[in-house]
């Protein structure tokens, strides 16, 4: 299994000096794992992906993409990823059912007047959607298999774990913790206190965390939400991010080999994020390695794709 990040950042791309070296692209990351060519969400990362793979392969390209949850951030380098256009290209597309849209609705929307001046029949490569839900098992040709878990996240997302008997990586970009507000399809008033729970609440908030953490159990890699400092998380905890040490509770609970903190806050410096990487990587076990990703980082275990 090979694993490369083209795009590290949350919310809203950046382009600074003091960010270059963990990257300014909203998440995108790359998977090449049993033959098959994944794709985790589909942020502005995707750009420069679609750029390599267009020049490393003349021949047709079968891609699988995977999509979290179509917020801004992770579905804005959609229409302009470059296998898109060409009649050639096969793209099998994953993401969450929902009730308000369906996700071929959603990507269409996005691309549609007066956003962009397009349209999803504009697109040359064959498409086809899936929508899944949580808790679902498939495989992705005969060595693969993707297992989902719900994330703690404004109107749900999913989290993934990418299996072969090699490896296995896990991907939960966008989650809070699971101790005090519980996100559901609707929109939380935020009144500056966290939201009162009923006891449903709570073991609700109790089973996803024992879900999350089982779907992380024994990986080789959790890559996680890690956007908040402490402080971040007390003035915003309705907006569904993790903690550097909230991330490294579920990698700790989940026994996984390598915690990388992602989905970095668009304001986080290059030295600001070295300290958060200092600071979890003190308080991690010996058996456990911290990283933070960064644009351009593989990570490799089995036989190369």
């Amino acid at each position: 299994m090979i694993v490369r990040f083209w795009g590290t950042r949350g919310s809203y791309p950046v382009a600074r000096a003091e960010m270059l070296r963990y990257g300014g692209n909203t998440t995108c990351v790359e998977v090449r794992a049993g033959g098959r060519r994944i794709i985790l969400d589909a942020g502005t990362g995707l750009r420069p992906l679609g750029a390599a793979l267009a020049g490393e392969q003349a021949g047709p390209l079968r891609l699988d993409m995977l999509i979290t949850h179509t917020h801004w951030d992770h579905i804005i380098g959609f229409p302009f990823f470059e296998p898109l256009f060409s009649p050639h290209n096969c793209l099998d597309i994953y993401g969450l059912l929902r009730t308000q849209s369906s996700l071929r609705a959603t990507i269409a929307n996005a691309l549609s007047d007066p956003l962009l001046p397009m349209s999803l029949e504009d697109l040359r490569a064959e498409l086809h959607f899936h929508e899944i839900d949580e808790g679902l098992c498939f495989q992705l040709g005969p060595e693969v298999r993707v297992s989902t878990a719900r994330a703690n996240h404004p109107y749900r997302a999913l989290a993934y774990r990418i299996e072969t008997d090699e490896a296995a990586l896990v991907f939960i970009p966008d989650t809070g913790p699971f101790h005090t507000v519980l996100f559901g399809d609707e929109r939380i008033e935020w009144t500056g206190s966290p939201t009162a729970h009923t006891h449903a609440d709570l073991r609700e908030l109790a089973e996803m965390r024992a879900k999350v953490v089982e779907l992380a159990r024994g990986a080789d890699w959790l890559i996680y939400d890690a956007q908040f400092t402490e402080e971040q998380y007390r003035r915003f905890p309705h907006w569904g991010h993790s903690t550097g040490a909230q991330a490294r509770e579920i990698a700790e609970a989940a026994g996984v080999r390598t915690l990388l903190l992602f989905h970095h806050d668009p304001h986080r410096t290059d030295a600001e994020m070295d300290g958060l990487l200092a600071e979890q990587r003190a308080a991690a076990p010996p058996d456990m390695e911290v990283l933070a990703a960064y644009e351009g980082l593989e990570l490799r275990k089995g036989k190369g794709e």
